[in-house]
C-alpha cells in the first residue's frame, strides 16, 4: 500500500528560526537566516502531523535541529516518534560536499554524514537522503567523478549496516540533470544507493528560486508566485519521465497554494500520472515550499491533491 508522509520542512515557518549555509556561485560561503516563529517543536511534530494530516509517517530535515548532532531536541524528537507511533520515513541530511576534490575535506564530510545517518537510523528511519555535491559546487563535470561514487558506495554500505537505505535527490546543481543523475546511480549501483525523486527540483524551477535567494540587498522585491507563473514546465515533466523508473521515494513539491486551493507550480495530477504510468507505487512525502498564511492548512491541501492523484484511501 502506498504510504503518504509529511515533511517537517512544510511547516518550517512555525518551527522556529532556521539558519543554513550555502556556497554561492562565486565560491563564497554565505549564511542565510530565517527568523521563523516558534509555535511548535520538532518533538511535537510527529503527533501533530498524525492528528492534522492523518498520516502515520513523516520526514524531517537535519538542519532544522539547530544544535547539530548535540541538539537535545534530537532526543525529544525520538521520544515524540515513539509516543505517537509515527514512522520516520526519511531524513534529509544536507551536510558536507561529496563533490569536494580535497581528500581530507571530503573524508571529514563523510564522517559527519555517518554520524547523522547512525543517529537517525537509531530512530528507525527507513531512508536517509544525502546530497551528491552542493548546488553550486565547481567540482563537477558531465559525469559523476570517481571520488563521489566511492563516497556514496561507502555511505550506502554504512547505512545498510545500520538498517536504513541511502538515497540521493535531484536537489540542484548537477543532480538536477536527469542524465547526470542516472549515470551516478548506475556507477554507484542499486545495492548501495537509491533515488529520491523531487517533482519540483529541476532547473526550470530551481534557477528562479535560487535567483530569489541570491538577489542583492538592493534588488526590487519579487513575488515568488509571479516569478514562477510563466516558467516553461515541459523540462520538469520530461525529467520526471526520465527518473520515474528509478524512484524509491517521491517528494511532492508545491511552491504555492492560493485562497481557492489551487496548487502550483507543478501540476501534481500530471506528475503523479507519469509516475503511476511507470509503475511507481512507493511512498510520497509532501514538501510544501510556499511562504505566508497557515502552512498546516496549505500543506493539508497539497496532501489532499496528492491523495486523490495517487488514489490512496484516507
Amino acid at each position: 500500500m502506498t504510504t503518504l508522509s509529511m515533511s517537517s520542512y512544510s511547516v518550517r515557518e512555525h518551527l522556529g528560526p532556521v539558519e543554513f549555509t550555502f556556497t554561492d556561485p562565486q565560491g563564497e560561503t554565505r549564511t542565510f537566516s530565517f527568523p521563523y516563529q516558534s509555535l511548535t517543536t520538532l518533538a511535537e511534530f510527529p503527533a501533530r502531523a498524525k492528528a492534522e494530516f492523518g498520516v502515520d509517517a513523516i520526514e524531517t530535515v537535519a538542519f532544522q535541529f539547530k544544535g547539530g548532532l548535540d541538539d537535545p531536541e534530537l532526543d525529544a524528537f525520538a521520544e515524540g516518534l515513539r509516543a505517537s507511533g509515527v514512522t520516520l520515513l526519511n531524513v534529509a541530511i544536507d551536510a558536507g560536499d561529496l563533490l569536494e576534490i580535497d581528500d581530507d575535506k571530503r573524508a571529514a564530510d563523510v564522517a559527519e554524514l555517518k554520524r547523522w545517518i547512525e543517529r537517525f537510523a537509531s530512530m528507525g528511519a527507513r531512508f536517509v537522503r544525502v546530497n551528491p555535491g552542493t548546488p553550486f559546487s565547481a567540482h563537477h563535470g558531465p559525469q559523476a567523478p570517481a571520488h563521489l561514487v566511492s563516497a556514496l558506495v561507502e555511505l550506502g554500505d554504512f547505512a545498510r549496516a545500520h538498517g536504513t537505505r541511502l538515497l540521493v535527490e535531484n536537489h540542484g546543481g548537477p543532480s538536477s540533470d536527469p542524465a547526470w543523475m542516472l549515470g551516478l546511480l548506475d556507477a554507484v549501483g542499486s545495492d548501495h544507493l537509491g533515488l529520491l525523486l523531487d517533482l519540483g527540483n529541476f532547473d526550470a524551477l530551481m534557477q528562479p528560486a535560487m535567483a530569489l535567494i541570491f538577489q542583492g540587498p538592493d534588488a526590487a522585491p519579487v513575488d515568488p508566485v509571479t516569478l514562477l507563473e510563466n516558467v516553461d514546465l515541459a523540462p520538469v515533466y520530461a525529467g520526471i519521465e526520465q527518473l520515474a523508473p528509478r524512484a524509491e521515494l517521491v517528494h511532492v513539491k508545491a511552491h504555492d497554494v492560493d485562497e481557492a486551493g489551487t496548487v502550483r507550480a507543478v501540476d501534481l495530477d500530471r506528475a503523479i500520472r507519469i509516475l503511476r504510468d511507470h509503475g511507481y507505487d512507493g511512498p510520497y512525502t509532501v514538501e510544501y515550499e510556499g511562504t505566508g498564511g497557515d502552512p498546516w492548512a496549505k500543506s493539508a491541501r497539497v496532501l489532499e491533491v496528492t491523495r486523490e492523484a495517487a488514489e490512496v484511501r484516507a
